[in-house]
Formats: structure tokens, sequence, C-alpha cells
């Protein structure tokens, strides 16, 4: 049974807490949680040790098994171990990497991670480190997104449970079905017609494999005195192609220029940042050309699972009427097929960005 994030936080301090920092020799009111925020599936704390600092992460979502979660590990300490910074677990008390905490019926997953170092660009404000250009964090962003497509070429799980699924079955045979009411039946039709459209596509371990799928500036951290990148929140690592990871990174890239209103010039910007993220791209990963040209066909994809992941929240948390504007500009997209999330089109306000305005 789901359950929401707020029923998970409650179950945790009220009956857990004490148990989970043992587990790491930490005191309880050392765990200090993360704030919530857009798009965060877990319940995060911080916590220092020895002079070290570190993360610890609790899953609560039913589609998160213990398999699934060795088979993300599995794949963390196979990319250290290729030279990509990464957060490394570390172990508990226990000697294990993973410890699974019992309440009731349920189950919560437990990881501590060390803490990546540095900051991520968001909580400065995007203020990126003195005496470099946001071109060094474009650059870098694509190099490391290379640098793991090029090793996942390389990997192969510990077995066929401990093995992360492939990101189009979890979208047709779980998000569409469980969380995509009946009455939207032409984004049904839209989506099952994209779907059989990649399912055609070739998987070549140049172009498919194991990815992060959720490679967002949220999800590493720069050390600012070199620009170095670290990545972590790999739990939504999956089989896709490469271009997935591309696509959203070029969805993560609007956020700089969304307030433009001349659409010419959004459209200059997107050119000259996604050039400069794919120039660090290819030092480490030659992706052929082909694949680049599809990347209406992958914005589609970003797009779908956006919204396919909002829809899930919807149903396990409730509505949020702040999210009812984003929805709606989704929605309207997908519907009426247009390209690029909207941005370069008459639908897209600078004002509210990607949002509808309310009728009313």
């Amino acid at each position: 049974m789901a359950i929401n994030r707020q029923e998970a936080l409650s179950e945790v301090q009220e009956q857990l807490l004490p148990k989970i920092a043992g587990l790491y020799s930490v005191e309880p009111g050392r765990l200090h949680l993360y704030p919530d925020y857009d798009g965060c599936q877990n319940l995060v704390f911080f916590y220092r040790r020895d002079a070290g600092d570190y993360i610890l992460r609790v899953s609560f979502r039913e589609d998160r098994s213990p398999d699934l979660v060795l088979a993300e590990l599995d794949f963390i300490r196979y990319l250290h171990e290729n030279g990509v910074r990464v957060s490394l677990p570390v172990e508990s008390l226990e000697g294990r990497q993973m410890e699974v905490v019992s309440s009731g019926s349920r189950d919560f997953i437990v990881v501590s991670f060390e803490k990546a170092p540095g900051q991520r660009l968001p909580d400065r404000g995007y203020r990126y480190r003195d005496g470099a250009t946001i071109d060094e964090y474009w650059l870098n962003w694509g190099k490391m997104l290379g640098q793991m497509h090029r090793l996942t070429q390389h990997y192969s799980p510990k077995g066929p449970e401990r093995r992360r699924p492939e990101l189009l079955d979890v979208l047709a045979n779980h998000y569409i079905p469980s969380y995509l009411p009946p009455s939207y039946g032409k984004v049904r039709e839209r989506f099952l017609r994209l779907l059989a459209e990649l399912k055609e596509l070739p998987t070549e371990d140049d172009a498919y494999g194991l990815i992060h799928a959720d490679f967002s500036d949220g999800n590493f951290c720069v050390d600012y005195t070199n620009g170095d990148i670290t990545a972590f929140d790999f739990d939504d690592s999956a089989y896709c192609w490469f271009m997935f990871d591309l696509a959203d990174a070029w969805r993560s890239g609007v956020g700089w220029t969304m307030r433009e209103a001349d659409p010419g010039r959004r459209r200059d910007f997107m050119d000259r940042y996604f050039d400069t993220l794919l120039n660090g791209y290819i030092r480490e990963h030659a992706l052929p050309e082909a694949w680049l040209e599809r990347l209406p066909t992958f914005l589609k994809l970003v797009e779908m699972e956006a919204l396919l992941s909002e829809f899930r929240d919807l149903t396990v948390n409730g509505f949020d009427e702040d999210d009812d504007g984003e929805m709606a500009y989704m929605l309207k997209c997908i519907e009426d097929d247009i390209p690029f999330l909207g941005f370069f089109d008459s639908i897209y306000s600078p004002i509210c960005p990607f949002q509808l305005p309310d009728p009313n």
C-alpha cells in the first residue's frame, strides 16, 4: 500500500528514529531532516560523525525494493571504482550497506552516504565559483554524463535480481496504468504511441545502458575550489537510451533563460548552453550524431515521465493547488503535440513560466 511523505515522516520520527540512528552510531537528535523539495522521493537526513559529514536516506516508496536498492548501490560502487566522483554508501555498524527497518507491516529501506563535497548550485542562488564562468559548470556537467555513459557500456549487474529496471517498462507497466486517470484518453494515446516509437529504436551499447535518469543540478554538488562535480541520488537509475539523460539536461537548462521575453533569444541561449554541455560530453563519449538529432523525441519522453510523476504524487499525496497551472501546461503541450516543452511556442509565458493562466 502506498504511503505519502507525511505519513512516512511521522512513522519514522515517532517510532523508528532511535533504531535507525543507532545503526550508524549517531544520536537521534543529531539527525537533521532536509526540508521537502519538488521531486523529493525519500526522507533525507544530515548528520556528522567523527568530523565527517553524511547523508542518511530513508526510502518508503512501494516500488523501491531491497534488491533494487542494492542494484543502485552496486552501480554507484562500479562508477566510483572507475573514476567517477560519486557519493559513496557507508556501512552500518552491522557491516551492511543497506538496512531494512520495520514498523508494523511496513518496511523502510535505510542507506547512509558520504556527503558530496561542496554545494549544489541551486543552494547558492545559482552563483558559480569566483574566477570561473558558468560555461565551466555546463562543460563539467556534460563531461560527467559522458563519463557515466562510457562506463555503463561495460557494466554487468551482479545477478538478475540485482538489476535496475527498464525505464520504458516502468512507465508502460506501472505508471500509466496505476496513475494516469482513464479520463485522459488523448494523453494516454500519445504516451502509448511515443513508447511504441521508442521501442523501435536500436539499443546498441554506445547509445543505451544503465543511466542516472535524474541528473539535474539538484543531484550533484560542486566543489567551489576547483569546479569538480560529485553525483548522487541514483535511486531513479534505469536502463534507457543515453539521450534521456541529455534531454533531461536540456530541460534543466531552461531555468537560466525562462524569464526572457524573446523566444529567439531563448533559443539562442539554449543552443549555447547545450552546445557547451555537449562539448564536455564528447570528451568522454562520442554519441553518434543521429542520436542527437532525436532530441525532440526524447524531450517528449522527459515530459511524459515528468507528468506521470506528477500524477503519481497526486495519487499518493493528494491535490496541491500550486501545481494546477503547471499540470495544465504539461497536459496542453502533450495533447497538442507542442515540441520542446512549449518553450519556443506562443503558449509559453515568461511571466508565468511553464504554467497556463487560471481561466478564472
